[in-house]
């Protein structure tokens, strides 16, 4: 009887472990559809996108990558147009970024010569450079 118990616990190891193969075959075969769908998309991203670049130069024109703290420096110069002296804690609550990542943009900006600072009091001011 001991023989039967011990082929009924290996035959149902055996189902067990066929049973998990089963879910992670489905599993995988799911993540595999939507790994296609995906790769379909960036195609078509990419297909509308050459077609851009080819509009635009078509007109004789060039598109430049532009980079996220070029992006952030043309919002701050478009902010101290607008608002004329800003602390960078004011800056940082108008463009959403943290107050130290705002003076870096702010002392880079000032060493590149675009801003020129004013302290006052307590506060350091920046403005455009005219």
């Amino acid at each position: 009887m001991s023989i039967f118990k011990s082929e009924d616990k290996e035959r149902k190891i055996l189902e067990d472990s066929i049973k998990k193969l089963h879910v992670s075959y489905a599993k995988i075969s799911i993540e595999l559809e939507r790994l296609k769908k995906l790769s379909e998309k960036i195609d078509k991203i990419e297909s509308k996108l050459k077609g851009l670049d080819d509009i635009v130069s078509a007109g004789g024109m060039t598109l430049q990558p532009r980079t996220v703290s070029v992006k952030t420096k043309e919002a701050i110069r478009l902010i101290l147009q607008k608002y004329g002296k800003v602390t960078a804690s004011e800056l940082s609550k108008l463009i959403k970024l943290s107050r130290t990542r705002c003076n870096e943009y702010l002392k880079e900006m000032e060493e590149e010569g675009i801003l020129f600072s004013i302290i006052d009091s307590r506060k350091k001011l920046y403005s455009i450079r005219q």
